[in-house]
Formats: structure tokens, C-alpha cells, sequence
């Protein structure tokens, strides 16, 4: 999903954007704990061949703990990591029983989300970031670094969650799938552990303001929040509807994007009216 700034989009950038695309599949658990995203290329027994947005890696064996596969199950690879012989299995999202684990959908449509630079005035980083929080807890993130050639003379990021484009990260005790492109629509599938009551739904456009891109700062630049009640006996879906309202890029001498808080993230529980599907 990558549609126009605050100018049309050429042909095939449309099509790139709004065509459904291979997900990429696997999630590779570090026993330190950190998480890299990848298509599987081959499993040897000493490493692991991994094609990510940012080229090909090859992963130590001894390095995983486990991989949570696309479809949610998970595959231990050095299960003695997760303490002595003989302790308790740690339980994560894709191990727990349905009764005790929720499923929340986000379906987006409407306008894409975009910002622009003017390369003389030095910004550093063109990444995006989406947070989904709960109870101002991060249960997922996905990040698009790449630029797109859409404004003569500028540095643009309109937000895409094509496989070849977006990095996605689950929070702690979250399990995130990877986000399912149709014409018009993004879905994006989080697991949570289940708990009772009304829980504070946020999520919210980011860009990074640290001086340089390993030292991150993420300042939201539009939001939008709900309240919804998670529940094991079926998902819960929420319908974020994307408006651009007045934000654009212009000025002299040097551009620069403004109405950015003009910019509108509607969400709406399941059975509310349906809206319109997604648009350059």
C-alpha cells in the first residue's frame, strides 16, 4: 500500500502499491531476545539462510532459540536456552491455548500515510514507523525505510506494507503475522495474551527525529484511539479509516510538509458502518 502524495503517483507505483504481495514469513527469536523477520531460503545444520527486505542474511543455529512460523506455530531450534534441563517450557503467544489468547485485526483503508523532505535541509532518516499500542503498551510495529521517486527534488516516504518494503516487530507477549495485502485494504493480525475488560487501542505514524539513524527517536506525527474488549472465541476487528485531510509539501524557498495534524486516523469497531476502501 503506497499511494500518491500530495501528487499522482505514476502507473506502476499505484500497481506496486495496491497489488496483494507475498508476505514474507518467518519470525527468527534470538536467544538474546531480539527478532529478525525473513523468508526462509534454506535450513542447514549449522545456519540459517534468510532473505530479508535489506538483502540476505545467514543466521547461526546456535544464535535462535526458535522460530515462529507464518501461520503461528512455533518451532524450538535450541529449547535448553530457555533455562536448566528439566525447568518449565516458557509460554509465549503461539503457545497458548485459545481460551487463554486474543486476536485483534486492524483493517486499513482510505488515504496512505506520507511525508516529505527537502534533501538540502539535511534530514537523515526517511523512515516511518506504525505503533499499535495496548494500554500504551507496543504490541506491534511496522517500519517502511524506503524512499520514493514521487516528487521531483524531494526525499518521500509514502507508507507501504508490501513485503519488499516493511520490517514488522511483535511487542513483548505479542505474536504479529505478516500484514495481508488486498486491493483497497491492509489487514494486520496481532495475538495478544487474553485479559478481561476494556483495553485502550492506540496506533500512530511516526518518524524519526534522533540525530542519527541507529540512535532513534520516534515522534508521532498523527494518531488515532479506540477502546475495545479483546475476546479467545473469536478475533476482534477494528476499521481504521485513513483521511489526508489538507497535509501537503510546499513552500519557498525550501519545502516542507505542512498540515500534518490535519491528517486523520478514524477508528471504528466491528459492525460499524462500512467505509471506503483504500485510494491514492
Amino acid at each position: 500500500m503506497r499511494p500518491a502524495p500530495a501528487r499522482a503517483l505514476s502507473a506502476a507505483a499505484l500497481i506496486l502499491a495496491l497489488q496483494a504481495a507475498p508476505a514474507i514469513g518467518d519470525v527468527f527469536v534470538l536467544r538474546g531476545g531480539d527478532r529478525i523477520t525473513g523468508d526462509p531460503l534454506t535450513e542447514g545444520k549449522r545456519t540459517f539462510k534468510v532473505k530479508t527486505p535489506y538483502g540476505l542474511l545467514t543466521i547461526p543455529r546456535s544464535k535462535v532459540d526458535h522460530i515462529i512460523r507464518a501461520d503461528g506455530t512455533e518451532q524450538p531450534v535450541n529449547p535448553e536456552s530457555a533455562g536448566s534441563v528439566g525447568s518449565a517450557p516458557v509460554e509465549t503467544v503461539a503457545t497458548l491455548p485459545k481460551s487463554r489468547r486474543a486476536r485483534l485485526v486492524l483493517i486499513i483503508t482510505g488515504k496512505t500515510f506520507w511525508q516529505a523532505w527537502d534533501p538540502k535541509a539535511g534530514h537523515h532518516d526517511p523512515s516511518l514507523r506504525l505503533e499499535v499500542t495496548l494500554d500504551e503498551e507496543a504490541v506491534a510495529t511496522y517500519v517502511d525505510a524506503k524512499t520514493d521517486p514521487d516528487i521531483p527534488g524531494a526525499m518521500v516516504n509514502a507508507f507501504s506494507f508490501a513485503a519488499e518494503d516493511v520490517v514488522f516487530m511483535a511487542g513483548k507477549d505479542a505474536l504479529v503475522l505478516p500484514p495481508e495485502q488486498r486491493p483497497g485494504r491492509i489487514a494486520l493480525k496481532i495475538d495478544v495474551p487474553l485479559k478481561e475488560g476494556t483495553r485502550l487501542l492506540r496506533i500512530a505514524y511516526q518518524s524519526n527525529e534522533g540525530p542519527t539513524e541507529e540512535e532513534k527517536a520516534w515522534r508521532d506525527l498523527a494518531s488515532g484511539s479506540l477502546g475495545v474488549e479483546l475476546r479467545a472465541e473469536s478475533p476482534t476487528l477494528v476499521r481504521v479509516n485513513q483521511e489526508r485531510g489538507r497535509m501537503e509539501f510546499s513552500g519557498f524557498p525550501r519545502r516542507r510538509m505542512k498540515s500534518v495534524d490535519t491528517f486523520a486516523l478514524e477508528l471504528n469497531p466491528e459492525g460499524a458502518e462500512p467505509v471506503e476502501p483504500l485510494t491514492p
